[in-house]
């Protein structure tokens, strides 16, 4: 990639002189207008253009859209096989199932805790009618201050006990509440998850290319087809590192198609990407047309040239004028003089002078 330059071809004084070693031209500066440009090359791709990809492992079963078509938002393009969703399905049913009968206060586990917290109660009242009976008799000194502290010992362990079972089934029914709860969650990502086998449109689009064929392994993440625009184009060129601080948005692209030679099509810089591509070595350009050429083919590789400057009336020399040092060999009264000048624009044909010649100095071109 390279910035060209693009003059009007102007008529040079030449006075020719030849040496023993090369050939020798005396010429004179010349107004001419001259444009600038970076050149680049590129290709054409769909607006708004991305991947159709996968979400899950498994076979292409149905592919229901051919390359070129035209999509509506949420139509099936491809639908994968989805035996594992439905197995899964069946699992996660009947899990809903267990897990509903055993959140029921009929459902065994309820029913055990209930039987346990029952038992504890027995006990309780039973330890109960003991301890006033031994607050009695100790009363009539019948009984030992042991045995008493033994009926009371016995009467808050069973207390205690109907405690732990009256908090097992409280926490035992937020639990299968939960679990009941998880249970229906997976069954309806169960019952979703089928949908993600099925590829659809997420918009109005053009199927441009599909990767892919029905029988086929695809693996999750991997490309199915590409989908863009139905209708409208982008260039999108490659420029490289020295020329990307010269392009802005707005600025006139030339566009010449590899499938059309010599035609130049008109295009506007829309969008410049803000970081360095390691693959390609450039920096990624799009351009809009301004009239989207008939029967465009995405992926068309073009060779484009982004006005950066223009000069309708610039002093021009020819490229090899110009020695090391940004100095010219100045011819007067038949001496030569070497003299610095001060360049615009250059080219490989021609190049500009913004001070050190006037346009009636003769100089030394030598090729």
């Amino acid at each position: 990639m390279k910035r060209i330059l693009i003059c009007v071809t102007a008529v040079l004084t030449v006075v020719s002189m030849v040496s023993c070693k090369k050939k020798q031209e005396v010429v004179s500066p010349v107004l001419a207008p001259i444009t600038e440009a970076v050149f680049a090359s590129g290709h054409v791709e769909p607006v708004r253009q991305f991947m159709l990809n996968t979400l899950n492992d498994g076979y292409l079963n149905e592919k229901l859209v051919v390359e070129g078509q035209v999509v509506k938002t949420g139509q099936v393009l491809f639908v994968q096989d989805f035996t594992n969703p439905d197995i899964q399905r069946e699992k996660t049913l009947e899990n809903m199932k267990i897990a509903r009968v055993n959140s029921e206060d009929t459902g065994s586990v309820m029913k055990q805790l209930y039987a346990q917290a029952l038992t504890a109660k027995q006990k309780l009242l039973t330890d109960s009618l003991q301890l006033n009976r031994m607050k009695k008799l100790y009363l009539s000194r019948s009984v030992s201050k042991m045995d008493l502290d033994n009926a009371q010992f016995n009467y808050d362990n069973s207390f205690n006990s109907l405690l732990a079972a009256n908090e097992n089934i409280l926490t035992e029914r937020r639990n299968l509440q939960q679990a009941l709860i998880n249970s229906e969650k997976d069954y309806q990502s169960a019952l979703n998850s089928r949908g993600y086998y099925n590829l659809v449109s997420p918009g109005d689009y053009r199927v441009y290319e599909i990767y892919k064929k029905e029988g086929e392994l695809v693996r999750k993440g991997e490309n199915v087809a590409m989908l863009g625009h139905p209708d409208s184009m982008l260039v999108v060129m490659n420029v490289d590192e020295s020329s990307i601080a010269k392009i802005k948005l707005q600025q006139l692209v030339l566009v010449e198609l590899n499938t059309e030679k010599g035609k130049t099509y008109r295009a506007w810089v829309s969008k410049i990407y803000p970081h360095f591509d390691d693959a390609s070595q450039s920096y990624k350009v799009e351009a809009v047309f301004k009239d989207v050429p008939v029967n465009l083919i995405a992926g068309t590789l073009l060779q484009a040239n982004t006005i950066i400057g223009k000069k309708e009336k610039a002093m021009l020399i020819p490229r090899p004028c110009l020695v090391s040092g940004n100095k010219v060999i100045l011819i007067r009264s038949h001496s030569h003089d070497t003299v610095q000048v001060t360049t615009g624009i250059i080219s490989t044909d021609w190049v500009e002078i913004l001070g050190g010649l006037n346009i009636t100095d003769k100089v030394l071109k030598a090729y």
